[in-house]
């Protein structure tokens, strides 16, 4: 986990440069797999609630592929994500007090920051986003609500890592709240030329 943190830092430190490289009409789709952690936090004020996502002893994490996405671009900065994800929890209030699947599916709006803003750079793409998913946890599952942020960075025109954090809170008591965070790879693809013929092909 500290590698990941370092990972994480590192690319916020890289907000430099220009030419943003944001999804937008001419690479409407995009599609990102990677890793995801669940953190069912206890803290009931912001205050304990960043304490413990800072402090990661109670992170849960999946070594594998656990967090694949797709996406399309809507229109003036706004993008619909479908997303679902996998995780094997092992800490749930306590260090190794759990050993239950958690899985998710869902759907968010996404908005490119950017429009606010003004372009940032291609190492810095933020973005905001609001959504709802059906969560289970162990026996019990329900509808919740994502509020969450994140950003991208590209390599290239159609390739870079995202990072994305959200709270995920239920409606009811069947799931706890809890932190989800995710790191992968995204591909953006098919934009079109001047000639209308797409470029990706």
């Amino acid at each position: 986990m500290k590698q990941l943190k370092i990972a994480v830092i590192a690319l916020l430190m890289l907000a430099l440069g220009s030419n943003v490289n944001a999804q937008d009409e001419n690479n409407p789709w995009a599609v990102s797999f990677g890793v995801n952690t669940i953190d069912f936090y206890a803290g009931s004020d912001f205050g304990d609630q960043m304490k413990d996502l800072l402090g990661n002893s109670d992170w849960n994490v999946l070594p594998s592929i656990s967090r694949i996405s797709a996406e399309k671009y809507l229109e003036k900065g706004f993008s619909l994500q479908l997303a679902g994800s996998l995780n094997k929890i092992s800490t749930f209030k306590s260090k190794d007090d759990s050993d239950f699947l958690y899985y998710s599916i869902g759907a968010n709006v996404k908005y490119d920051v950017n429009n606010l803003i003004g372009d940032t750079s291609q190492y810095f793409d933020p973005f905001v986003y609001l959504g709802g998913s059906y969560v289970s946890v162990d026996s019990e599952s329900e509808g919740m609500l994502n509020i969450g942020l994140g950003f991208n960075t590209w390599f290239n025109e159609n390739v870079g890592l995202s990072f994305q954090h959200a709270t995920i809170t239920g409606f009811s008591d069947q799931v706890a709240r809890h932190y989800q965070s995710s790191l992968g790879l995204v591909i953006k693809f098919g934009g079109t030329g001047a000639d209308g013929i797409n470029k990706n092909l």
